[in-house]
């Protein structure tokens, strides 16, 4: 193999692929709005566009591919650990060439970057004088949506461990089973907090009973399912008990110090944002820094930068504002231009020409017991943490929608060589079926939830 793109090749492509991708996620997300849908599932359809799906070699044909795009130097360059004679027969595609490898690498991390940011907007709108005196009812409910995955997770794990949703080795042995399962649990454990949290905020319901424990249950499985996600990782890796339990120590104390010593640490600042009633370069700086070194420390733990992120904006002080002017500055590159390039790295991982019919009843069983897990298992949660039967339907509605991030854990699980690329297609449904499912039925079932005058009909976001 020879050295592959040189490195001002590589910036050329990384910016060449950014502007792909932007123009192509707008031009979809719009397509998806005007038919009712929310952007983002606009915006991962463009990353799957982008991907092998339409513009690998299966579907469109590429016979010699122009010089400017330095094919052959791209398909030349080999990742540490790849297998040599798989990587040499690597085909030369629209998509190969446009997004080298070598690309891919910044593109990634930009994608991180994109998701620290916005679940610290996330937690940077939590409202905690909503949650008082609801805490056993938020922690039933996430204990809820959490439990039931897992435990459906364990029945139908064993049911998928095979050649075509478990990853076999070199050697043709396949991941642990229990690991392939928690993979798979984590999976359907997911809820996409900033997508209830927006709809919820549109109607009007945040600080009700019902937003309030929905909000903040949501935010629990976030930390629990990515918990979840690390003893999968180690499971798989082959870990022991001590180590597992490392997680769960490093996690207690991370949580501690963050919201025990950090919070307090900054809450100087919250005065000067509170009486100026606006954010300062230096105190959006010292957020940005706080952000960034929590996702570090969240990532070395093992719990993956997003809860870093979302940790982050939580011990914000100065809250209301603090959100209201620092979002001005964040969320519109955030959500507008780094969010999409997150999703259309997925995209460039995610091949559904690698499908056939003998995959679709594994897949159609992973997204109905999913939809069942979640849906069901919200609804009968907030039933036992004091809600009504109509007010647990619609946060089981809301709890089932997966957003980008089960394809965070997707991604997750192909990086640990434990799923095949057909079951990662699987998470990309059920990014896509749940998220487009939400906002039709929240609209179906708000009506019996309340009777709140000022509801209006939503608006996908």
């Amino acid at each position: 193999m020879i050295e592959g793109l040189r490195p001002d090749f590589v910036l050329a492509f990384v910016l060449l692929g950014v502007t792909i991708i932007l123009v192509v996620a707008r031009v979809v997300g719009n397509l998806a709005v005007r038919i009712g849908q929310p952007r983002v599932v606009g915006e991962i359809v463009a990353g799957i566009l982008l991907g092998p799906s339409l513009l690998g070699i299966k579907t469109l044909a590429w016979d010699g591919s122009w010089s400017v795009l330095q094919c052959d130097a791209s398909r030349s360059w080999m990742p540490v650990g790849a297998d040599p004679a798989a990587f040499a027969a690597r085909p030369e595609s629209i998509s190969n060439c446009l997004f080298p490898l070598q690309a891919q690498g910044t593109l990634a991390i930009i994608g991180q970057l994109a998701l620290v940011f916005f679940m610290f907007l996330v937690g940077s709108e939590l409202d905690f004088d909503s949650l008082r005196g609801r805490v056993g009812g938020i922690v039933t409910m996430a204990l809820g949506v959490v439990i039931v995955p897992i435990a459906l997770a364990l029945v139908i794990g064993p049911i998928l461990h095979g050649e075509r949703f478990a990853l076999a080795a070199p050697d043709g042995s396949l991941p642990d089973t229990l690991a392939f399962s928690l993979f798979l649990a984590a999976m359907l454990a997911v809820t996409a907090v900033p997508v209830m949290a927006r709809i919820l905020q549109e109607k009007g319901l945040t600080t009700s009973p019902m937003g309030a424990i929905g909000v903040a249950a949501a935010a629990i499985v976030t930390v629990l399912m990515f918990i979840l996600l690390a003893v999968a990782k180690g499971v798989n890796a082959g870990n022991s008990a001590g180590e597992h339990a490392m997680v769960f120590i490093g996690t207690a104390i991370y949580l501690a110090v963050m919201f025990g010593v950090v919070r307090p640490l900054l809450a100087p600042m919250g005065r000067r944002i509170a009486t100026a009633g606006t954010v300062d370069n230096p105190s959006f700086v010292a957020a940005i820094i706080v952000a960034i070194g929590s996702a570090y420390i969240a990532d070395r733990i093992g719990i993956n930068v997003i809860v870093g992120g979302f940790v982050a904006g939580a011990i914000m002080p100065a809250r209301h504002v603090f959100f209201e002017k620092a979002s001005e500055r964040l969320s519109e590159v955030t959500a507008s231009v780094l969010l999409p390039i997150f999703l259309a790295f997925s995209g460039l991982r995610t091949d559904f020409t690698t499908l056939g019919w003998v995959w679709l009843p594994g897949i159609a069983l992973f997204l109905v017991v999913g939809i069942a897990a979640k849906w069901g298992g919200g609804a009968v949660a907030a039933r036992v943490g004091g809600l009504s039967w109509a007010e647990g339907n619609v946060l089981g509605i809301l709890m089932n929608c997966r957003g980008l991030l089960v394809l965070v854990v997707g991604l997750a699980a192909a990086d640990a060589k434990v799923i095949t690329p057909q079951m990662q297609v699987g998470a990309v449904v059920m990014a896509l079926v749940t998220t487009a499912m939400t906002g039709p039925l929240f609209d179906r079932f708000i009506g019996r939830a309340t009777t709140d005058e000022r509801t209006e009909p939503l608006q996908q976001v």
